[in-house]
């Protein structure tokens, strides 16, 4: 018994530190939608600079733990914030991805060779870490030993582990459920461009989370470097300890801090349990044969890990392929030059590439040539699953190994190169389509989980099979000699490899082009819908992984032939995060780019390490390991201000370059709303009114000036030539507009006449391409949605102005900070104040838009905007909500009530104006308003007033 008891203690001291990496990750996850790949690679650095600070120039721990844990942790949560995940907000999930494996990679670099060039250069007295067998905590140093019982002992870095894990989740959780700041960030998780309506800046909100998600990484750091046999100052460990850290986090649903943090220290109890008990003596021959595979004990955390991403479902409420985000397509920078055009800069670029194989390079470069070429083929697997199918897969480097160790085992007993070529792509494939399978239920981040926790189960089992990898030996593996010719000619290889990429590259052309490809192009932009239109999901699904595990397997074999031979640990799990943000760098959606990045990859650590020279310029390299990995950062904060990748913004920079040479009359407008039924991969717009519907002579200033309202009275909100829209889509053309404080202004028209872009636009959720906003005299163009609100203009949304996952108490206290004005609010609507304990989202459909006025009744805005107010409501409660206009109207607010419908809103506006196609058509009192008129202008005769 004081066995189980010792491990449960240890393995919940290690859990502690899972616990906080845990609830780390759901802190990202819950405010930024980002999984941070990085988190334990923050922990590591701030471990390692503790122990140079305290160990290396003998600063007290107390003086070394401010300067780490709550000084630099914080301080890099704070600049990744700013430099890169801020600037990618809403870009796709690759974009996100490579951004947190930045942190995984660059960090630790920059720490690491931050402390080597003050201790080479200026003498500063760092020390050597990779003799650091023994790691100070913030404890006494020796350790003091408590004996719980007579075979139960626990150390004071153990207990301190335990104590501040639990101290700093107390801690966290008692912020976001207690404190304003906390309220936002929960507020801000649930709709991020409702919270900016209601006077929240959410790029505070999400610096606040990344400080506090650094400094929980850094303090988990600290205290995990001392623990005995777990963690140290080795970077290896505290990945892992990610690793299992996300377990925990996904059985929470990456949503619930107290189950993550119970969840850690369970799993880290489990893990011990495993290896102790888990053998022939407690087990029997199932415990021998599972003791007798190595690291299948240790690989317990991947098993949960798979399992409850299949059993747990944390994607269950979300899209499961790509996001919205990811479903438009880039726009092509090249569209306007001819195909010759397109293609020749590669032509040139392919010709000098063999030329320079064949005849320029020496024996080493046209290796680094050949390694470039085959690796370009394992990258253009990114492009079929992650570039076309919106999935972000981090088993490619598994799909590698098993098709390269598959033929290498056929070579080796005897098999035809040809025959063992393709039982290594076979084989690749099949375990892409097991890799798969979890992709039927999962997306997003789970699914990237998902196939990072089979790679690693791959890798530590699979791979540690001695008949399979033939030891650490390997398969001696080469192209093979077919009559005179010999494949193995370094030469030769450098032509067929070339066909080889450019055969590829075409197929992976004609697939995006093909009906296949279209499907997955469907499937990436909407599953639901796809499916609608008859495509089979699980069918292309399964078609994207086993394509993309097809390529990186005969990329492998490729790649293992160069290199001569096949190991079972030369492409670590670990290495598939370093290919996938390759890829994504210089562009992940074309081949081209995978061709570029697989070439880059394999010449940048030989340049780096032995300098490029040419003529008399050059330079001679350094010994460094960390260039490369802190160039890798610089290439992660360049993807923030071009989330497409460097040759997206090469191609989108020489664009620009071509509009601006041209002369203005041929430089093209931007695409209009209206366009965007003939287009190709967008959303049909409905036609806002009939063709007879025409402006009035003069345009709409002249409809304003016939007006009863027109007066010499400075308008409340003024709008001026204002242009906006959504990316190269223009939805609102040159439109005018002037309202007069006090009044109800009623905005009529079909779908798509642009009436919520209208509404967005004046309240700053949608940028002015040209022209000018004025509120109360005050240009307020460039002012965000947070600033105007707190200038009061608010707007409630089309999709119900409330927070579902906060009570109706809460949502409230993002507006109402007095209890007195809540408890206003309940006098007033006792429907809400019988349930202001119950989640926003679990009212019904008129309580929730009470819900969402309430506020604005209790606490008049200067001005109101109602988009669709009574959409989807009841004859009754749509006469309950405009009974709440009405009041807010007689309390001085301005409304703005945007309307498809006419009727609910006539009754209550003293001006109405009709909009279609992004232009307001007129502008009349409601008093002079002609009903027929109405019917036959706007509505086309459909419908009567």
């Amino acid at each position: 018994m004081d066995k189980f008891f010792s491990l449960v203690l240890s393995g919940g001291v290690s859990g502690a530190v899972y616990s906080l990496l845990a609830i780390g990750l759901v802190l990202n996850y819950q405010t930024a939608r980002i999984f941070n790949f990085g988190h334990g690679a923050t922990a590591f650095s701030t471990a390692f600079l503790f122990y140079q600070l305290n160990t290396g120039l003998g600063w007290s721990k107390w003086a070394a733990l401010v300067v780490t844990v709550f000084l630099f942790a914080p301080l890099a949560g704070l600049l990744w914030d700013r430099l890169v995940f801020r600037r990618l907000a809403g870009a796709g999930e690759a974009a996100t991805t490579v951004a947190s494996v930045g942190i995984l990679i660059t960090m630790p670099a920059l720490v690491q060779w931050f402390c080597d060039v003050l201790r080479g250069t200026f003498g500063v007295g760092f020390v050597d870490t990779s003799t650091a067998y023994v790691v100070p905590g913030i404890g006494p140093n020796p350790p003091r030993n408590f004996r719980v019982t007579s075979g139960l002992v626990i150390s004071s870095n153990q207990l301190i582990a335990l104590v501040v894990a639990l101290v700093a989740f107390v801690g966290l959780w008692l912020l976001l459920r207690f404190t304003a700041l906390g309220l936002r960030m929960r507020a801000a998780v649930d709709k991020p461009e409702l919270v900016r309506l209601r006077g929240t800046n959410t790029n505070t909100t999400s610096g606040v989370a990344w400080v506090l998600s650094f400094f929980l990484a850094g303090l988990a750091g600290v205290l995990a470097a001392p623990l005995p046999g777990t963690f140290g100052l080795t970077g290896d460990n505290y990945t892992l300890a990610l690793f299992v850290a996300a377990t925990a986090a996904v059985i929470a649903g990456l949503r619930s801090f107290p189950i993550a943090f119970l969840v850690g220290l369970l799993i880290g109890a489990a893990r011990n349990l495993a290896e102790g008990y888990v053998s022939g003596q407690y087990l029997g021959p199932v415990g021998s044969w599972i003791e007798g595979v190595y690291g299948l004990r240790s690989s317990l955390p991947y098993w949960v890990l798979i399992v409850a991403l299949v059993v747990v479902g944390m994607e269950r409420r979300r899209r499961v392929a790509g996001t919205s985000s990811e479903a438009a397509p880039p726009p092509d920078y090249l569209a306007d030059l001819p195909r010759w055009r397109r293609h020749l800069p590669w032509v040139i670029a392919g010709v000098l590439l063999l030329v320079y194989g064949l005849f320029l390079a020496d024996s080493t470069w046209r290796t680094i040539v050949l390694s470039g070429l085959a690796l370009a083929i394992v990258f253009m697997s990114f492009t079929v699953v992650t570039g076309l199918g919106g999935m972000v897969s981090l088993a490619q480097s598994t799909f590698v190994t098993v098709a390269a160790l598959s033929a290498g085992w056929a070579v080796g007993h005897g098999w035809p190169f040809l025959l063992a070529l393709l039982l290594g792509v076979a084989a690749a494939t099949a375990i892409g389509v097991v890799v798969a399978l979890p992709a039927l239920r999962l997306g997003g981040v789970a699914l990237t989980l998902a196939t990072l926790a089979l790679a690693l189960l791959g890798f530590s089992v699979l791979f540690n099979i001695a008949g399979f990898t033939n030891g650490t030996d390997g398969w001696r593996l080469a192209f093979p000699a077919v009559g005179s010719l010999d494949f193995a000619d370094e030469r030769v290889m450098v032509v067929v490899l070339f066909v080889l990429v450019l055969a590829v590259a075409g197929v992976v052309g004609n697939l995006e082009r093909s009906a296949a490809g279209r499907a997955m192009a469907a499937v990436r932009s909407s599953a639901p819908g796809a499916a609608a239109s008859g495509v089979p999901l699980g069918l292309t699904k399964l078609t994207i992984f086993g394509v993309s595990a097809a390529l990186a397997g005969f990329g492998g074999v490729l790649l293992a032939c160069v290199q001569g031979t096949a190991r079972g640990f030369s492409w670590p799990p670990i290495m598939g995060f370093l290919w996938l943000a390759t890829v994504v760098i210089f562009g992940v959606r074309r081949p081209h780019g995978a061709i570029v990045a697989g070439l880059v990859s394999v010449a940048l650590p030989r340049v780096i390490s032995h300098g490029l020279h040419l003529g008399s310029v050059g330079w001679d390299g350094t010994d460094s390991p960390v260039v490369a990995q802190i160039l890798f950062g610089l290439g992660a904060i360049g993807l923030a201000q071009q989330p497409e990748g460097t040759l997206a913004s090469v191609s989108g920079l020489r664009h620009r370059r071509r509009l601006a040479a041209r002369p203005a009359a041929e430089v093209p407008a931007p695409r209009q709303a209206s366009d965007l039924a003939a287009s190709p991969g967008t959303r049909p717009v409905a036609a806002a009114a009939s063709p007879a519907l025409a402006a009035p002579a003069g345009g709409p200033a002249g409809a304003a000036a016939s007006s009863s309202s027109a007066s010499a009275a400075s308008p409340l909100l003024e709008l001026r030539g204002v242009r906006a829209g959504y990316g190269e889509v223009e939805v609102l053309h040159g439109l005018d507009l002037a309202v007069t404080s006090g009044g109800v202004l009623a905005l009529l028209g079909a779908n798509g006449a642009g009436k919520s872009t209208l509404c967005r636009t004046v309240a700053g959720l949608t940028s002015c391409g040209a022209g000018k906003v004025l509120f109360r005299g005050e240009d307020v163009t460039a002012a965000p949605a947070h600033e105007r609100s707190r200038l009061g203009i608010v707007l409630v949304p089309e999709s119900r102005g409330i927070f579902p996952s906060l009570t109706v108490e809460e949502n409230l206290q993002l507006w109402l900070r007095e209890q007195s004005l809540r408890d206003g609010v309940y006098d007033r609507f006792p429907n809400l104040a019988a349930r202001r304990g119950v989640e926003a989202g679990n009212l019904s459909g008129g309580e929730q838009q009470m819900l969402s006025l309430a506020p604005f009744i209790a606490r008049p805005p200067a001005l109101l905007l109602a988009d669709e107010p009574t959409l989807g409501l009841s004859v009754k409660v749509a006469g309950e909500v405009l009974a709440a206009l009405r009041v807010l109207r007689d309390e001085g607010t301005t409304l703005i009530l945007v309307e498809e419908k006419a009727q609910e809103v006539l009754t209550l506006a003293d001006e109405v104006g009709a909009l279609s196609l992004g232009r307001l058509q007129w502008l009349r009192a409601a008093a002079d308003l002609d009903p027929d008129e109405l019917t036959s202008a706007y509505l086309g005769g459909a419908a009567t007033v």
